[in-house]
């Protein structure tokens, strides 16, 4: 897709623009943008603004030199004190070969990809191509360089601690998402030159997207894995027959979290070599298409490529344990695996922690149009009949009435979802979700909330009168986020917990499925329900 202009030397803003696919598509930068602008914040622009675009001045031309680099040994910057592989090691600086994307110029690693300037792949914050790439990994952002609900802040669903931005920060000293991926951007930077002198001893093309793509991520989700990666897998992968190929990686991830007598050490997942291939091989696909749709692949990518990036849907549970073919599909994960609990099932109930009480920041933007509506956990026996596990469309009722609304019968409803969809999720019949969520917006707009099915588990569901829906829970408001999507917020009666549960946990919005018109929550697949992906299934309507 060709830039907008309105004029020789300026670029009138899209809705879904970042500054870093603009200054791309103009042979410029992000710095220079900003500079150019005024932009106090470059990680937020607005859609319909003008933009005064420099002169390319960034060194990705096709004829850039190549600068030599600086000595491994020659320290620069401040010493960092967060997650370090060696004590004291100081913030990295290197200058890099630069063969980058846009060039005609291929990796020596002979995979296809482009070789990267590993400085200016960090830098920009959120607007970052490793804040994008990682992201998408992370499941807080797609590959087009969009956000998913849970950049702006999710609770982790191992540890109870709070995540924010692209790469799911949980450190302190970020007051915002995009400062959280600032910080995490100088810590790659951190780590970035004993990446690169252990990528040069292996006979490895350190500047490679893919593997440094690859480094980034694995560094990200597990420090301890990185670093046997460095140490152990490199030199083996040098020797891979099928070379630094996406499924080569896959194996060389999970024997990082292999011990030095070769057994699985990933607590995460109960050391389950099954279960940790299948996230491994997940993440690697969600590198391969975020770098394929951001042009880093050789031959391909591109502006075009990136501005028609689909945004992935399928669930994890999809993929094939053990398998060395990629799928074709990335599945939005959410948990690490270091902090990754095992699944918590109760036989077609609703799997809930009834111990959980952890802190969870509310949401710092909230919704424009609000009901008000109280939170009712269905475990609540003084507000609930025969409260328990399978009590939530009681519980939803409840909520309901308190806002003034009654909830009709089941032949009333807004059938949205038509079946179990094999490959993940539900199949949605795209005018009644549409049906559904004008009938949503007018209720809301009438101060009334609505209760929804949701479907969060393959396979049919004999207890409700669909097959489909597993849970319900109350759409009690709608908004905008900075991204400029609009989000419905919902109270989740499956837990005792408000703070986890209530509509102001930021976890707890639908958004609009761009494909189908649907409303979904992205989440993982298993574990307890308040944090599961969410496909509405049906609306049932207000008499």
């Amino acid at each position: 897709m060709e830039p907008l202009m309105t004029g020789s030397n300026s670029y009138r803003i899209r809705q879904g623009d970042t500054l870093s696919a603009i200054a791309r598509r103009n042979n410029t930068t992000v710095d220079a943008l900003a500079r150019a602008n005024n932009l106090q914040s470059p990680d937020r622009i607005i859609a319909g603004k003008t933009l005064v675009i420099p002169g390319a001045n960034d060194g990705f031309e096709a004829n850039a030199p190549r600068p030599m680099p600086r000595p491994a040994n020659r320290p620069t910057g401040t010493s960092q004190n967060r997650d370090s592989f060696e004590p004291g090691t100081a913030q990295g600086t290197v200058a890099q070969g630069v063969t980058p994307a846009g060039t005609a110029g291929v990796s020596g690693t002979q995979n296809g990809y482009r070789n990267v300037d590993l400085t200016a792949f960090r830098q920009g914050g959120s607007n970052s191509e490793s804040a994008i790439v990682v992201g998408t990994s992370e499941g807080n952002r797609t590959p087009n360089g969009g956000f998913t609900a849970s950049y702006g802040g999710h609770t982790d669903p191992g540890n109870a601690k709070h995540n924010r931005g692209s790469f799911s920060y949980q450190g302190g000293g970020a007051n915002s998402p995009s400062h959280a991926d600032e910080i995490w951007n100088r810590e790659l930077g951190r780590v970035t030159p004993q990446y690169q002198r252990a990528a040069e001893r292996a006979g490895l093309d350190p500047n490679n997207a893919l593997l440094a793509s690859t480094f980034y991520d694995l560094h990200t989700q597990s420090p301890r894995a990185a670093q046997n990666f460095l140490n152990r897998e490199l030199p083996r992968l040098a020797q891979d027959p099928r070379g630094v190929t996406p499924e080569a990686l896959v194996d060389a991830r999970v024997n990082a979290f292999r011990t030095d007598n070769g057994q699985i050490s990933a607590s995460g997942f109960d050391h389950n070599e099954q279960r940790l291939r299948a996230d491994q091989t997940r993440r690697e696909t969600a590198l391969v298409r975020a770098l394929d749709a951001r042009g880093f692949r050789d031959g391909g990518g591109g502006g075009g490529a990136v501005e028609n990036a689909p945004i992935p849907r399928p669930r994890p549970e999809n993929l094939t344990a053990g398998t060395t073919a990629l799928p074709a599909e990335v599945p939005i994960p959410r948990p690490r695996p270091e902090n990754l609990q095992a699944s918590n099932t109760t036989g077609g109930a609703t799997p809930t922690d009834l111990n959980d009480t952890a802190e969870i920041a509310p949401a710092a933007d909230r919704p424009a149009v609000q009901t008000a509506t109280p939170w009712v956990s269905q475990y609540n026996a003084s507000k609930v009949e025969r409260a328990g596990d399978k009590a939530c469309f009681r519980a939803a009722v409840v909520m309901a009435a308190g806002a003034g609304a009654t909830v009709t019968g089941p032949d009333n409803r807004i059938q949205v979802a038509t079946g179990d969809d094999p490959n993940g999720g539900v199949t949605v019949n795209a005018a009644a979700a549409r049906r559904g969520r004008e009938y949503i917006d007018g209720q809301l707009d009438a101060g009334k909330p609505v209760v929804v099915g949701v479907d969060h588990r393959s396979g049919r569901n004999s207890d409700n009168v669909d097959g489909i829906t597993d849970h319900f829970v109350v759409i009690t408001g709608r908004g905008t986020d900075e991204q400029g999507r609009t989000y419905y917020t919902f109270h989740d009666p499956a837990t005792n917990h408000q703070q986890r549960g209530a509509d102001t946990n930021p976890n707890n919005r639908f958004y609009v499925d761009q494909d189908t018109g649907n409303l979904y929550r992205e989440g993982p697949t298993n574990g307890n329900v308040v944090q599961r992906h969410f496909e509405v299934s049906m609306v049932r309507p207000n008499a």
